[in-house]
């Protein structure tokens, strides 16, 4: 990689970490992906009161871009040295093999091209997005799903009080342990883009039993970040539900 380019890349990647959310360690973090053609996105370390719960800014660089469809990466560049945890979490996703470029950044040197505009994950609404326009998107996000184990995609649309809104879906991989839901990944997507003020989210299982509704750790992020903000359940052909956030988990755990 052009030492240009890299510098670049790395004012981009170190610009975003302040948009992390960092109340419990203070050590803001983001990863960058640069797609074939120029363009790029950003993800930021999102903490929580439970520490396990707690959104690396990889992960949510990678759930950002499979949510909306891009998988062609060439390269992730890190606001800070990278982990050896981060590493092994790439040659498990969708990026492939990617080499050591520096000690910041991993991607394929052949294909990298010179970084062009940010790749906006955010659609702004002028007019307020209905019930049925917000459940609408939402399933059309399952598109994106990744399910070659549960056969279960699920598509989640956050939308800020600005209208704003930001989608997210699940993506299984190798380890079970490094996946997010499509809500936690709605989220990452909305709180590496500056967003705060969280109004709405909208949920949608298409394949979903009656009694379908967030686990229990998308409730503990989600009480976290927007506890007033209500949550729309499409489960298909049944009636969708509304629950506000702070109902959805009595007694979530808080420091």
């Amino acid at each position: 990689m052009e030492k240009s380019i890299a510098n670049h890349l790395r004012r981009c990647v170190r610009a975003a970490a302040s948009r992390s959310r960092v109340p419990y360690s203070g050590r803001p973090r983001a990863a960058l992906a640069l797609m074939s053609d120029g363009r790029w996105m950003c993800g930021v370390r999102i903490e929580n009161a439970s520490y396990p719960l707690v959104i690396p800014s990889l992960s949510a660089v990678l759930a950002s871009a499979n949510s909306i469809g891009r998988q062609d990466i060439t390269a992730i560049v890190f606001s800070d040295r990278i982990k050896l945890e981060e590493k092994t979490m790439i040659q498990q996703s969708f990026t492939g093999s990617m080499e050591q470029l520096a000690d910041d950044i991993l991607g394929h040197s052949g294909s990298i091209t010179a970084p062009s505009d940010e790749l906006i994950i955010g659609r702004h609404f002028p007019d307020k997005l209905d019930t049925a326009a917000g459940i609408r998107l939402a399933r059309q996000a399952t598109r994106h799903a990744y399910t070659p184990e549960s056969d279960f995609p699920v598509g989640a649309l956050v939308v800020t009080h600005d209208q704003m809104c930001y989608q997210g879906v699940n993506v299984e991989h190798g380890d079970w342990t490094q996946m997010l839901c499509a809500e936690r990944a709605a989220i990452a997507a909305a709180v590496s883009a500056g967003e705060a003020n969280i109004q709405y989210i909208y949920l949608s299982c298409p394949n979903a039993p009656a009694t379908a509704t967030p686990c229990g750790a998308c409730r503990q992020v989600l009480f976290e970040i927007a506890p007033e903000a209500i949550l729309w359940m499409d489960r298909g052909e049944q009636t969708a539900e509304s629950f506000r956030i702070s109902g959805l988990l009595p007694m979530a755990f808080s420091l």
